[in-house]
C-alpha cells in the first residue's frame, strides 16, 4: 500500500512540475515572442533545472503542442459515441469538428497546424511522428467502430483527407488574416466537404466508400 502511494504521490508531482514548465513558457512567449525565449528562461520560470525541461520536452517548439494529445483523445470520444444511423465519413467529420473546437479553445491554433504557419520547425522528425500517431489512432478508432464499412487504408484515405482540408484551409484563411473564428469555420467545412466525397461515393456505389478495392 506505501508503494502505491508514494507511485501516486511522484506521479502527482510529475504532472504539476509538466503543468508548471507549460505555464511558464506560454508566459514567456507572450511576453517576449516565441523566438525571444530560452529553454533556460523556461526552466528557471517553472524552478528547475533545464536538464528537467528536457525530461518532459525534446524541442521548446513541443510546449506549443501540449494540447495535441488532449484534443485528440476528445476525437476518438466521439467516435466511440458512433449513432446507429452515422456513416463513417459523418462519424468522422464530427470527430474533426470536436478535435477542431477543443484545440482552439486550448489555444493551439486548428489543432492539426499549430503555430507552424509562423514558427520554424525545431524538429521534422518530431513533427512527423505527432503528425502520424495522429493520423494512426484516428484512423485505428474509426476501423474498430466500423469495422464492416471501412478498411485500414480506406480509415486512413478518411483521415488523410480531412486532416489536408483542415489544414489547407486553415492555413489560407490565416493567410488572409481572416479572424481565429473564420478560420475555424473554414477548416470545418473544409473538412466537411472532403469528407462527404466518401459518403457520396458510398451511395453511388462506386467502390470509394473506405474500403480498399480487392485484388
Amino acid at each position: 500500500m506505501q508503494y502505491s502511494w508514494d507511485v501516486l504521490l511522484r506521479e502527482r508531482k510529475k504532472e504539476q512540475t509538466r503543468q508548471a514548465l507549460i505555464a511558464a513558457a506560454e508566459r514567456l512567449f507572450d511576453e517576449q515572442g516565441y523566438e525571444g525565449t530560452t529553454v533556460e528562461q523556461i526552466a528557471a520560470a517553472a524552478n528547475v533545472s533545464t536538464r528537467t525541461f528536457f525530461t518532459y520536452f525534446r524541442h521548446k517548439a513541443d510546449v506549443l503542442y501540449h494540447n495535441s494529445t488532449e484534443s485528440v483523445e476528445a476525437a476518438l470520444r466521439v467516435i466511440a459515441s458512433r449513432a446507429p444511423d452515422e456513416s463513417p465519413p459523418q462519424l468522422l467529420a464530427r470527430a474533426f469538428n470536436r478535435l477542431l473546437q477543443d484545440s482552439w479553445e486550448m489555444g493551439m491554433y486548428a489543432g492539426l497546424i499549430g503555430h507552424a504557419l509562423t514558427l520554424p520547425i525545431a524538429s521534422p522528425k518530431a513533427s512527423i511522428e505527432r503528425s502520424n500517431a495522429r493520423l494512426e489512432r484516428l484512423a485505428a478508432a474509426l476501423v474498430e467502430v466500423c469495422p464492416e464499412e471501412v478498411d485500414r487504408v480506406g480509415s486512413y484515405a478518411m483521415v488523410g483527407a480531412a486532416i489536408g482540408a483542415v489544414s489547407a484551409a486553415v492555413g489560407a484563411a490565416l493567410g488572409e488574416e481572416r479572424t481565429d473564428e473564420e478560420a475555424l469555420e473554414a477548416g470545418r467545412c473544409a473538412c466537411r466537404r472532403a469528407l462527404a466525397g466518401f459518403d457520396r461515393s458510398r451511395e453511388a456505389g462506386s467502390g470509394d466508400d473506405g474500403r480498399s478495392p480487392g485484388p
